[in-house]
């Protein structure tokens, strides 16, 4: 799982932990109604439990999290059948949780996108033509910071904003440290001086550290 901020996964699996306890708790005041022989969980202690749910499925998976979705429309109220469609989506999370999560199609044809059109990179430069190496990484590069951008919902100027931009507004975000940042300033260099065609002939150490930088970055942020 990748996120604005450092998740430390051991937090996670705790709180999750603690959440079942609690709805293990939550359970043990099931009763049934004298009118209509409905079976319910105590409203009060089943309020404090989703909404302490909702706000780890939230933080942990994100907003947009099919299980935080899920969660929210099943688990709606103290009926305890709703009570047991909350209690079986944390365990589906705690499973996805231990085995990690499966890489969307579209990420992994992406990677593979990508891989190709770096390896192609390094052939340009083998072959002498640094400035297209550059432009072509730099190509990669960029799609990924955009992606980046669009999932966490900073604002960029499509069209307009260029990798420098991009690279300032993910680093406020904090979405990669300074280190990342300060590379990709570097980087933004390169690729302004390939788009020029005006690549210094003894750049080729700087174009293969780039290549292979950009390829770790993709393998680190994309998502």
């Amino acid at each position: 799982m990748k996120h604005e901020r450092e998740i430390n996964i051991d937090v996670i699996r705790e709180r999750l932990a603690r959440l079942r306890e609690q709805a293990d708790d939550v359970l043990r005041s099931r009763y049934k109604s004298a009118i209509s022989h409905q079976e319910f969980v105590d409203s009060s202690m089943f309020r404090e439990w989703r909404i302490g749910c909702i706000a780890f499925l939230r933080e942990a998976l994100g907003d947009d999290s099919p299980y935080a979705t899920e969660f929210e429309s099943s688990c709606d109220s103290p009926f305890l059948t709703a009570m047991a469609r909350g209690y079986a989506i944390l365990s589906a999370v705690r499973e996805y949780i231990d085995f990690g999560p499966v890489a969307r199609v579209e990420e992994l044809v992406a990677a593979e996108i990508f891989g190709d059109l770096l390896a192609i990179a390094r052939r340009m430069m083998e072959n002498g033509n640094k400035a297209a190496a550059v432009v072509a990484a730099g190509a990669v590069l960029e799609d990924v910071m955009r992606r980046n951008a669009r999932l966490r919902r900073i604002a960029i100027k499509e069209n307009v904003d260029d990798i420098a931009d991009i690279n300032r507004k993910l680093a406020q975000a904090g979405v990669y440290p300074a280190a990342v940042e300060k590379r990709i300033e570097q980087w933004a260099g390169l690729v302004a001086e390939g788009a020029r065609g005006s690549i210094d002939s003894g750049a080729a150490s700087a174009v293969s550290a780039m290549i292979t930088g950009v390829r770790n970055f993709v393998n680190d942020y994309l998502i």
